[in-house]
């Protein structure tokens, strides 16, 4: 999502709107946005540094949206997990509530919840079909409101309910939990989406309610284990799929965006050149689905960076490619060297998983053909270890943290006597410390920073016990700012 879209839907869940309700406004067919994502604009942990829109640009993204879709989309309530829509599922007959149309193939109706096989299977039935909604509260029967005897729902831990789906199913659907008041009786409704990527299999047995290997299916008034016709529906709906990708990606090694592996050889081929993959690390590469480079689900993933130049097949036996890890040293030192490095994203990527906030990063910036729109949106995608180190860099990319910083003392009085040209470093080790935190204040406008860079490095090397080193990364994150914004001025 865009900043300007962050921004708006800060704005609308600032005004009490629904998680989905905001959802349904920027998830588009061609850009898919996982519903975790309004989530998590909402509490803060993505994007925290983007304001809420104002109301007069929010009423005016909505009269637009809304003269936009008017012919897409019906009016009235459209996710199943709004208050409107579940409340628009029941009907009052005479002095009574019932669910409208009763139990169907996409509506399952019980008394109280309680975390059993029975609601297992039921949402694994309703996975496996068009996805649903289970509905507390409701006797199965006769479909009439009766209202939860209890408070299980109502207090159930999310958390919970997905640990014992992700043990009990597989692949674990996705679910949504809502409360609601009909007639004035609490009821409690579990929405299910329809799995994509089925069947939906279980995993264990859970008394006579679910049979491990059992694959369920959500018939009119019934879940029960799935039929031939049905479950070949299934199987040939993910071949079509599957097809679909495949060829997709056919497309893409025809037209030369992606290139090809050989695992015998492990050469990899495309229209631009080629390289090879030493053989020892063959029988090592993990594929991983896109979006999940993480090193918290298991073996380390082999990864290539940087710009691969073809090779002849004479050498093919003997080349290997290594790349080191990009260390926060590594950063400090390519800066002070005036580097061009291969990957200079991956310098930006590696401070998101350091403990280190201040180290520079226009230098890297100025290497790359990325808006700072691009590089911060990157950023927030990273699964960060150290997500307060990531954020500090989108701060700084976006002008709102600085390293500049004004101390009091001998730091003060150093930084009052720097002249350009004239700046030398103590010879006594007892006021290095003072020199570096007397950097923190140089102006923007100090014309020979350039020249701090041979001061920095040496200071680097003084630091032999690493007692100051802190410092030293800030004063020489100030230096890459005053460096940037003077060539912003020019």
């Amino acid at each position: 999502m865009t900043d300007a879209e962050v921004g708006l839907a800060r704005a609308m869940l600032a005004k009490g709107m629904k998680n989905d309700a905001v959802h349904f406004y920027f998830n588009r067919a061609n850009r898919l946005i996982s519903s975790g994502r309004i989530a998590q604009i909402k509490n803060g942990t993505y994007a925290k540094d983007v304001v809420a829109a104002g109301p007069d640009e929010l009423e005016a993204f909505l009269k637009k949206w809304e003269a936009e879709h008017a012919a897409v989309y019906p009016r009235g309530p459209q996710s199943p997990t709004d208050l409107e829509y579940i409340e628009a599922m029941f009907e009052k007959r005479k002095t009574t509530w019932h669910v409208r149309g009763g139990e169907t193939d996409s509506v399952e109706c019980k008394l109280n919840y309680t975390i059993s096989g029975k609601i297992i299977r039921a949402i694994a039935g309703l996975a496996n079909n068009k996805g649903g909604h289970i509905i507390f509260g409701v006797h199965d029967g006769g479909s009439t409101v009766e209202g939860m005897s209890d408070e299980r729902f109502e207090t159930l831990d999310p958390a919970l309910l997905n640990a014992h789906l992700a043990s009990s199913l597989d692949p674990v659907p996705k679910v949504t939990r809502v409360a609601a008041s009909i007639g004035g009786k609490k009821i409690g409704v579990i929405y299910v989406e329809k799995q994509d990527h089925g069947p939906v299999i279980a995993l264990k047995t859970i008394g006579g309610d679910l049979r491990e290997g059992g694959i369920y299916f959500r018939y009119v008034g019934e879940t029960r284990l799935i039929k031939p016709g049905e479950l070949r529906a299934i199987m040939e709906a993910r071949e079509a799929r599957a097809v679909a990708e495949f060829a997709r990606r056919m497309n893409r090694v025809a037209t030369g965006a992606n290139a090809t592996i050989d695992l015998d050889t492990g050469e990899v081929s495309g229209r631009t050149g080629e390289f090879v993959i030493d053989k020892d690390l063959l029988s090592s590469i993990q594929f991983l689905r896109e979006g999940d480079f993480t090193q918290v689900k298991g073996a380390p993933a082999l990864r290539v960076i940087g710009d691969v130049q073809p090779i002849s097949a004479a050498d093919r036996e003997k080349v290997r490619i290594v790349r080191e890890n990009v260390t926060p040293d590594s950063i400090i030192e390519n800066f002070l060297l005036g580097n061009s490095v291969q990957d200079p994203l991956a310098y930006l990527h590696s401070q998101a998983y350091h403990q280190r906030k201040w180290m520079p990063i226009w230098h890297y910036v100025r290497q790359l053909s990325m808006t700072i729109d691009e590089i911060v949106e990157d950023l927030r995608r990273l699964n960060a270890s150290m997500p307060a180190s990531r954020d500090a860099v989108v701060q700084r990319l976006r002008g709102t943290v600085t390293a500049h910083k004004l101390y009091s003392g001998k730091p003060k009085a150093m930084l009052a006597s720097f002249q350009p040209g004239k700046i030398v470093l103590p010879k006594n080790d007892a006021d290095l410390s003072a020199f570096a935190y007397a950097l923190h204040g140089l102006p923007d406008d100090f014309q020979q920073a350039v020249e701090l860079r041979p001061l920095l490095a040496e200071l680097f090397k003084r630091d032999t016990g690493g007692k100051i080193r802190p410092a030293i990364y800030r004063a020489v994150s100030r230096v890459d700012e005053i460096l940037q914004h003077q060539r912003l001025a020019v």
